[in-house]
């Protein structure tokens, strides 16, 4: 049975895990706290968490990385949430039927991250990198322990470390939903050391990693806009869908933001990981692709995280209140505004509340698109290359599906991709008290486009309309 997502939300009670633990109990001190300092100590940490909380029984050699339990069961729970609202389909939460292929880049002697995520999502497989010979060892190692070799593979890759994704290796799959990676954070031996004596208190915990798992040229920067340049090649963003990172870092974040804004990639998501009071590790996600994430995904930082507002993505999600005289009501003023516009199709399910709008050619709704339009169809000949015939009549719109399936033959990878698909939810007069509230709230989510502020504009003309002067 998967661990519940809030199973760290609290300290770990170090009494009670060695009650049941006896090789734990021996590390314990007199006060029944652990030595953090000590390498043994940690890994015993490490192995009873995952087997009390995950029924994974693992091995760790002594001069490898030991993964922190919490923090990387922090980082499978944001890739869940991640593809959770990000779905082809545009469902959004757990789709226990979906099938989903993760590629971890540099998965250390541990697997951590295959393993908790396999254990999690029984429907849930994982590909792995790794290009030292020890760590591969131990891997494989813990995935046969734990009967995973059906759901967990390795794939050959550049032993050299130039080459991060091994794109020819990914030909056998058709798609990849998520990759991962925790890169080593430091530039250089000497930056590893003068980070451990600018510490004013002995670090939390001891570092037993060898140089692979913690030095890279250029540190974690480099690393990852490296992995940047190498996701936008044609082969790789047309077969992963999430690209991801975990930062050791604050100054980190925002590098690596500027870098994905450079390469002209205008969707990610920006995240922190929070452990205890002092650790804090962050996450970039980015996608070539225009499925968009939920707010609290794309924006999950804390007030005091430190990360700087203009590092975060724009919002996915907008709302407004609108009297109301029954949800009814107003769902009917929103169709009979979007029911005005050219190219635009919308299937409202009065059942659950909310309807979908796609509009294929972007902007149909604002002045100047209205005088585009109306001068194309003036002067047809003064605009050779403007779409013809691709309106949707508002008499056919009601029973228009978002998407066409009259056509077998129809290539659908030849069918451009609509510029904006937006779900719009009518949700009912809050309760505060006694008092009850005559405002309803539309809803606004943008699930698919690459313009954040087209779907900006959508929401702010759609407000108008709704909302009388």
């Amino acid at each position: 049975m998967p661990a519940p997502d809030n199973i760290y939300e609290n300290d770990v009670d170090f009494t009670t895990l060695a009650l049941r633990y006896p090789e734990f109990a021996k590390r314990l001190k007199p006060n029944r706290q652990l030595d953090f300092s000590d390498p043994e100590s940690v890994r015993q940490l490490t192995k009873c968490l995952l087997h009390r909380d995950f029924d994974l029984t693992i091995d760790l050699p002594d001069d490898r990385l030991c993964p922190p339990v919490p923090s990387r069961f922090n980082y499978i729970l944001f890739i869940q949430r991640l593809l959770d609202s990000t779905s082809p389909d545009f469902h959004e939460g757990f789709d226990p039927k979906r099938q989903v292929i993760g590629l971890d880049i540099g998965t250390g002697s541990s697997a951590i991250y295959p393993l908790l995520a396999t254990r999690q999502r029984p429907q849930w497989r994982f590909l792995f990198t790794e290009i030292d010979e020890k760590n591969t060892e131990y891997a494989q190692k813990n995935i046969s322990a734990n009967k995973l070799q059906s759901r967990i593979r390795q794939l050959d890759t550049d032993a050299s470390g130039e080459k991060l994704i091994p794109t020819d290796q990914l030909e056998r799959f058709e798609r990849v939903d998520i990759l991962l990676t925790n890169p080593p954070f430091y530039s250089s031996p000497s930056e590893l050391l003068g980070s451990a004596k600018q510490k004013a208190r002995p670090p939390n915990s001891s570092c037993t990693g060898a140089e692979v798992e913690m030095i890279t040229p250029g540190g974690e920067v480099a690393f990852v806009s490296k992995l940047i340049t190498e996701s936008s090649q044609a082969g790789n963003r047309r077969k992963i869908q999430w690209f991801s990172a975990m930062l050791g870092k604050l100054s980190s974040v925002g590098s690596i933001v500027e870098k994905l804004r450079k390469e002209q990639c205008t969707n990610c998501a920006v995240t922190e990981f929070v452990q205890g009071q002092k650790t804090r590790r962050w996450c970039v996600a980015w996608s070539w692709e225009a499925l968009r994430p939920a707010n609290e995904v794309a924006r999950g930082v804390r007030g005091g995280s430190g990360v700087e507002k203009r590092w975060l993505p724009p919002l996915t999600e907008m709302e407004f209140e609108v009297e109301s005289a029954g949800n009814e009501a107003v769902a009917e003023k929103v169709g009979q505004e979007i029911r005005k516009l050219e190219g635009v199709l919308w299937k409202y399910d009065e059942a659950n509340g909310f309807g979908m709008l796609m509009s294929r050619n972007g902007d149909v709704w604002s002045r100047k698109a209205r005088r585009r339009a109306k001068a194309e169809q003036e002067h047809p000949d003064t605009h050779p290359h403007a779409p013809r015939d691709t309106n949707i009549h508002a008499s056919d719109r009601e029973d228009t599906e978002m998407k066409d399936q009259e056509s077998e033959d129809d290539d659908s990878e030849d069918e451009p991709e609509p510029a904006l698909v937006t779900r719009i939810t009518i949700r009912s007069p809050s309760v505060v008290g006694s008092t009850i509230s005559r405002k309803a709230t539309v809803y606004l989510r943008h699930l698919q486009g690459h313009d954040s502020v087209l779907f900006e504009s959508f929401c702010g003309w759609l407000k108008r309309k709704v909302i009388p002067p």
